[in-house]
């Protein structure tokens, strides 16, 4: 017969492996869904949360992963695939024609998240802000930037993503870039 400690440790151990699975499924959604959603000009894209929590019978009642055991960044990189996902639902450059073309430079800077900065300015105060940062928007760049949609943005924008993003919104534009610049010897690209 086991303990009430060692029952609540047995569930958490099931929700571990389970989150572990969980979030790995964001990178077959994106092989699955590449190309299938067509973006409107005024519609954010909606990017999925990961849900790291689960249902425990005959109750019912969720219970959420207990992450005291896991280093402080482990969402960094599943959150940064998720992104990815999501965005290679939108479809490719090379198959819209210019009359059809929805995602534009406006369209991409729409879809920025807000920064906990933006945030402080726009309420004009200088406090620490609780928004916390948009890992998942580094791998929808990425995902852009397969798409063939990334050249949309000007060096300046670039450079704003650059400077103000997380970790994972530079390797998104670094290697998004990389792929959509892929065969042309841009040597603006390089700089």
């Amino acid at each position: 017969e086991l303990s009430d400690h060692d029952y609540e440790r047995k569930k958490q151990e099931k929700l571990s492996v389970l989150c572990h699975r969980s979030i790995s499924l964001c990178l077959g959604r994106g092989m699955l869904t590449m190309g299938t959603h067509h973006a409107l000009s005024a519609e954010q894209l909606v990017i999925p949360e990961i849900v790291l929590a689960g249902r425990v019978p005959p109750a019912n009642g969720t219970l959420a992963l207990d992450t005291s055991s896991y280093p402080p960044n482990f969402r960094v990189w599943p959150e940064f695939h998720n992104g990815v996902a999501a965005g290679l639902r939108l479809s490719s450059a090379m198959g819209a024609k210019n009359h059809e073309r929805t995602i534009t430079r406006t369209w991409i800077k729409y879809n920025k998240p807000v920064t906990p900065q933006q945030s402080d300015n726009a309420a004009g105060n200088n406090s620490s802000s609780q928004i916390p940062p948009n890992y998942a928007h580094g791998g929808f760049l990425m995902a852009l930037g397969l798409r063939g949609h990334l050249s949309l943005l000007t060096a300046t924008d670039l450079t704003d993503y650059l400077t103000q993003g997380t970790i994972t919104t530079t390797v998104g534009i670094f290697l998004g870039m990389a792929a959509n610049k892929r065969g042309t010897c841009d040597p603006a690209t390089s700089k």
